[in-house]
């Protein structure tokens, strides 16, 4: 099967994989929108010009698109689409995979990350990909409860210096190894996102609480998340409430919530949210290996014993002198 770089001349398929809906086994985040379609054309058609990268996989009987991105603040990549169409579809996606993992390889990227919905994720384990997380995507209802909902007395807007009390209770609230994998740092808190509302929770001088909400989706949806430390989980219905409550109108909340968040799981279900959709996290390893240390063997005088310094000053004492 012939793998390569897509270049300019493969616009025509590029176009084609993205838009049969049948084909994907990864679409980025999926629900409710899938990738954008100019962005792919344009990694595709100048592939210097922005941010990763995608490969093309054909044969006689088979066609597929792999495209890639790094992530902004992890060693890692993430799959952003992986199409395939036709019959060799696990020869494509190995074959596909390997040119993916030799280019992290050479730049010395140690994971690839991927997204999927469960049952697509049966092509990808055996290629050596890792279940490290389940992440739910939540619908909010169509007509939330009209009743107002005060934020807590404790609580406040985001300021810029509550990136690093919010990487800690992120940190507080993951599992080691995903953790460890995803490479949490306080920087993915200090990006400011446009027309984000956020609310913190503080007590104690920790902070105990977010909620996010309003980053466009399309036209009928916002974004909503929230972090809370379990021992404050009684927080989680007043703030989902309040984040309802400033809804556009016309328009709905999706959340996306790790299967590890299990109050703030029970909690937009109670507030009536329905899960629309369930997607395994992977990661493959790319198996970087370390380049080997070249060591300069350093030419060390020898250095005198203490006893060997007591013995010569005896000599000197009596008279007697080294010979030579």
């Amino acid at each position: 099967m012939d793998v390569r770089l897509a270049r300019p001349t493969d616009a025509a398929l590029v176009l084609s994989l993205t838009l049969d809906a049948d084909a994907h086994i990864v679409k980025g985040f999926g629900w409710p929108a899938s990738n954008d379609t100019v962005r792919t054309l344009t990694r595709a058609s100048l592939p210097l010009a922005t941010r990763g990268r995608a490969w093309i996989a054909r044969d006689a009987h088979t066609s597929a698109l792999l495209e890639a991105e790094p992530r902004q603040y992890v060693i890692g990549w993430d799959i952003t689409r992986l199409a395939v169409r036709g019959e060799s579809l696990e020869e494509a996606v190995g074959s596909l995979l390997g040119a993916a993992v030799c280019h992290l390889q050479n730049h010395g990227v140690p994971r690839l990350f991927a997204r999927t919905s469960d049952e697509a994720s049966g092509h990808l384990r055996p290629m050596g990909f890792h279940a490290l997380a389940r992440e739910y995507v939540l619908l909010s209802p169509e007509r939330p409860d009209s009743g107002s909902a005060s934020p807590p007395a404790d609580s406040r807007y985001r300021m810029p210096q509550d990136s690093w009390p919010l990487h800690q209770l992120e940190s507080d609230v993951t599992p080691p190894l995903v953790r460890q994998l995803e490479g949490l740092t306080s920087l993915d808190w200090s990006r400011p996102v446009r027309r984000m509302s956020e609310i913190v929770v503080e007590r104690d001088g920790r902070v105990v609480g977010w909620i996010s909400w309003g980053v466009r989706l399309g036209p009928s949806y916002r974004t909503m998340a929230m972090l809370l430390d379990p021992d404050h989980s009684e927080l989680a219905p007043i703030l989902i409430r309040h984040a309802l409550q400033q809804a556009v109108q016309g328009c709905r909340f999706v959340a996306r919530v790790r299967d590890y968040h299990t109050h703030a799981v029970r909690a937009f279900l109670d507030a009536g949210f329905s899960i629309q959709a369930e997607e395994v996290l992977l990661v493959k390893h790319a198996g970087v290996e370390v380049a080997p240390a070249f060591k300069t063997r350093l030419s060390v005088n020898t250095v005198p014993s203490i006893s060997g310094f007591n013995v010569h000053m005896r000599h000197m004492c009596h008279g007697d002198h080294p010979e030579g």
